[in-house]
């Protein structure tokens, strides 16, 4: 066999010496993608997580009982520090507070709607978590009410961390009843003891989709949609960067949908069980 001329050995070399750049090249790109992905998603330098909530967001138990309450801040906390590979101590704080202990360092972040608390305060930024929803009611499907003025003087029940739907109630000019978690507020609509319960929309839609819950489905146009938001100070660039890929990652149409339906279905069982008497029909 002849030897290979020198033009196409040449060639040859070539494509060799081309082929294997072209392969560094691209193990290189990958590399600093994954490095910045790393860099992205890695957790602050943080023995633990410090983040804020009020009080009244914590899960509800009498001593016998455990309840689910009215919002997401208690659940959602644990999540965003477990995406965030750190454990995690939840710090309660009154609303009037919470900008306070930002600033001074007693809480990394503060987990809050908006409105409430931290909002607008000099120094400090917020992160919205995907979540946001106004306040509507659930009510009996017979009822002839179909404005909110005409709840006025009528007893409305919701729960001690829904601000928003207690504001609602004494707008309205309701008898505004507040319980400790929103089974129970639902449960007093079911026996005819509130005419109405005023919760977060978006939990409600979830929860009245539900077949046992037909005959109590009516609902009202929905308030203004506030925010939940992860408040962190100004200068905590460190903390800012993972954070805001972490709720990215956890915050999607999708994470909430779950979220809600957990909800719900945790809330009907606890109204089924508290429930000893039949429906007011």
């Amino acid at each position: 066999m002849r030897p290979a001329p020198a033009s196409a050995e040449r060639a040859l070399r070539k494509t060799l010496l081309l082929t294997a750049l072209g392969i560094g090249a691209l193990c290189a790109a990958v590399f600093v993608t994954m490095q910045s992905r790393a860099a992205t998603a890695a957790p602050p330098a943080l023995g633990e997580l410090r983040i804020g909530v009020a009080p009244a967001t914590l899960p509800v138990s009498t001593g016998e009982r455990d309840y689910t309450n009215g919002g997401f801040e208690a659940v959602y906390a644990q999540e965003l520090a477990r995406h965030l590979g750190v454990p995690v101590r939840l710090v309660t704080l009154p609303h009037e507070t919470q900008a306070q202990a930002l600033r001074q360092g007693e809480v990394d972040l503060v987990l809050a709607r908006a409105g409430h608390g931290t909002t607008a305060e000099p120094g400090l930024r917020a992160i919205d978590t995907g979540y946001r929803s106004g306040v509507s009611v659930a009510m009996r499907a017979d009822t002839k009410v179909r404005r909110w003025d005409q709840l006025a003087g009528q007893p409305l029940c919701t729960s001690a961390d829904n601000l928003g739907a207690q504001a609602q109630a004494r707008q309205v000019k309701g008898q505004l009843k507040v319980f400790d978690a929103p089974a129970q507020a639902l449960l007093h609509v079911r026996t005819g003891e509130c005419a109405a319960a005023l919760l977060d929309r978006s939990q409600l839609d979830t929860l009245l989709a539900q077949k046992e819950w037909a005959k109590f489905s009516a609902t009202l146009p929905a308030t203004e949609a506030t925010a939940l938001q992860a408040w962190l100070p100004e200068a905590r660039a460190d903390l800012a960067t993972p954070l805001q890929a972490a709720v990215r990652e956890i915050g999607s149409a999708t994470h909430w949908a779950q979220r809600r339906q957990t909800w719900a279905s945790n809330v009907a069982f606890e109204v089924y069980f508290d429930q000893t008497g039949p429906d007011c029909h």
